[in-house]
């Protein structure tokens, strides 16, 4: 159960100091990004479940819940820096 909260409390943490540092850049950032990393840690002591961690929090799992919430908020920066797509009809100059 430890696992858990301590990846809420990770998602969290990495998401709103994400959300706040890219909200200049990706208008949804502020709500996308902690749903993103929370989503990334919590994958992550799911996934340290099924292989077996269930024993303590050692310090592989928080690791994994560190680099998953991360990624989480590396998804919404590369959704940031992506062009969008050119509409039907658009002239190029």
């Amino acid at each position: 159960m430890i696992n858990f909260l301590a990846a809420i409390g990770i998602g969290l943490v990495i998401g709103l100091v994400g959300g706040y540092w890219l909200k200049g850049k990706q208008p949804n950032a502020m709500w996308l990004a902690p749903v993103l990393a929370l989503a990334g840690a919590l994958a992550a002591s799911v996934l340290a479940w099924f292989i077996g961690d269930r024993a303590d929090y050692g310090w592989k799992e928080p690791i994994l819940q560190v680099v998953l919430a991360i990624a989480g908020v590396a998804v919404v920066a590369f959704l940031a820096s992506r062009k969008p797509a050119p509409t039907a009809g658009a002239t190029r100059e």
